[in-house]
């Protein structure tokens, strides 16, 4: 019996007691720690081993918020995009822990946890179709799977989309569209996007809408590149049928982009239904800037002349839907010889008719195209990108940025870095208050496009009083 219970006591014996951390106190995983691993315990550690670089890896993004993409492996570097939590990535791991996804493409590896299997939501280049939606405000369409991809459409929140995934965390919808995944959703937000898997709504449903900017273009086609026929203002009421790429046709020749309309009535004087052809009934100030304008009887110049006026002459009156001033009931002066601000130098008189204003160059233009490509973005203090929202600066910064100028970030530094003109040209910048404390995109006759204030998204509208004065951006031309 004695030597039965000696020889057993090794057996029952808790030899490596002595090593047990104490109760309640979580354990390391038994692998090797990288160097930025830290030694203390935590509830949840994520020990990532580091493989060789050229060791490919499928990791899953493991954070609520979603992760941002860097342009290089350390927080130091830029935001170049970003992936929702339950993304899959692929790529190959750095000596300091980040995974390197595609060129100039890095995610902190702390921020993602080793999978397999099918992606739970949002990203790994599955040829499996799934359904997401909108879940930005206003979200882009690119022409392909990045950021560097131009804009070729854009959809509201709640649009439903399906595609699959690409390995870098883009939806592809097809007809060579992407959007990101940092801007979708597995689940229907709301906001009245709708069904659409081609970009647009398409189908000949009738659906009734109200214009959400405070004055809205009406173009003779389905996009940017067609002529404006009128304008409406905000609270128009419309129906009509979308199409493929997200314009409302409401009969007659005339389109409504979607991103300047909403599902629900936002006030803002349209009065429930119909159109209103004049953009600013209200009436304005405007002064001269020709050395002498004609002032003739009707809005065009197929009317006769019936008088003239030199610079710096102040007219009051109203705009009419092609941008002339209604002076009376039959004087009327062209939008491209006037001013928002008073350029000096007299006040009546006569003089020949000055040479007709010159049509906006390419990079004006595509200036202008851009820019109106997000009206509808939500305002945010400090915003810098669609996905956020906009302050304004931040979305001239971010206009002038998509057709491949750069301009200081602030109101005030923009208006320093900018030549002074007396002569605004659309796509020239507008700047309220010296130093400038506002800043939109001159867009011609009077009309501008900007980023308000909160509660008020970024639109084409009527230039208000206080113009400090014009700047011509370098490189525009």
């Amino acid at each position: 019996m004695i030597a039965v219970t000696a020889a057993a006591a090794p057996v029952v014996s808790l030899a490596p007691a002595a090593h047990a951390a104490p109760s309640g106190t979580p354990q390391l995983p038994q692998q090797p720690l990288l160097p930025a691993t830290p030694t203390t315990p935590v509830a949840t550690p994520r020990v990532l081993p580091t493989p060789a670089p050229t060791s490919t890896v499928t990791m899953t993004v493991n954070a609520a918020a979603g992760v941002n993409a860097r342009s290089g492996p350390s927080t130091s570097y830029g935001i170049v995009g970003g992936y929702r939590n339950g993304t899959k990535l692929t790529g190959t791991l750095t000596s300091n822990n980040w995974l390197k996804v595609g060129n100039n493409t890095f995610v902190a590896a702390w921020n993602l946890t080793r999978s397999s299997g099918s992606n739970p939501g949002g990203g790994g280049g599955s040829a499996e179709r799934v359904t997401q939606w909108m879940e930005a405000s206003v979200g882009n369409v690119r022409s392909g799977p990045g950021l560097g991809n131009p804009v070729v459409t854009t959809m509201r929140k709640g649009t439903k989309v399906t595609g699959t995934w690409t390995s870098n965390g883009w939806l592809n919808i097809g007809g060579g569209k992407y959007i990101a995944g940092s801007i979708l959703t597995g689940t229907n937000p709301g906001g009245g996007g709708g069904s659409d898997p081609g970009g647009g709504g398409g189908g000949s449903q009738r659906v009734t809408q109200w214009m959400e900017a405070s004055i809205g273009n009406v173009r003779s086609g389905p996009g940017l590149g067609h002529p404006v026929v009128t304008t409406m203002r905000k609270g128009t009421k419309v129906t009509g049928t979308w199409t493929s790429n997200g314009w409302l046709n409401i009969g007659g020749g005339k389109y409504i982009a979607r991103s300047i309309l909403t599902g629900t009535n936002p006030g803002g004087g349209g009065g429930g239904g119909g159109e209103q052809p004049d953009p600013a009934p209200n009436e304005v100030t405007r002064w001269v800037s020709a050395a002498s304008a004609n002032v003739r009887s009707g809005p065009s110049t197929s009317y006769s002349v019936v008088g003239s006026m030199s610079r710096g002459t102040e007219v009051t009156g109203t705009l009419t839907s092609n941008g002339w001033l209604k002076m009376s009931g039959s004087q009327y002066m062209a939008g491209s010889v006037l001013t928002a601000s008073n350029p000096g130098g007299g006040g009546g008189g006569g003089g020949a008719e000055p040479a007709p204003a010159p049509a906006p160059s390419t990079t004006r233009q595509e200036i202008l195209n851009t820019a109106a490509q997000y009206i509808g973005t939500p305002y945010k203090y400090g915003g810098n990108n669609p996905q956020e929202g906009f302050d304004c600066s931040g979305y001239t910064t971010y206009v002038f940025a998509e057709v491949g100028l750069s301009i200081p970030r602030t109101a005030a530094t923009q208006q320093a870095a900018t030549m002074p003109t007396n002569n605004p040209q659309p796509g020239d910048l507008v700047f309220f208050g010296y130093p400038a404390y506002h800043v939109g995109i001159y867009a011609g006759n009077g009309m501008m496009y900007d980023t308000g204030r909160p509660g008020v998204p970024t639109q084409y509208r009527a230039i208000f009083s206080g113009v400090s004065g014009y700047g011509v951006v370098n490189g525009v031309g």
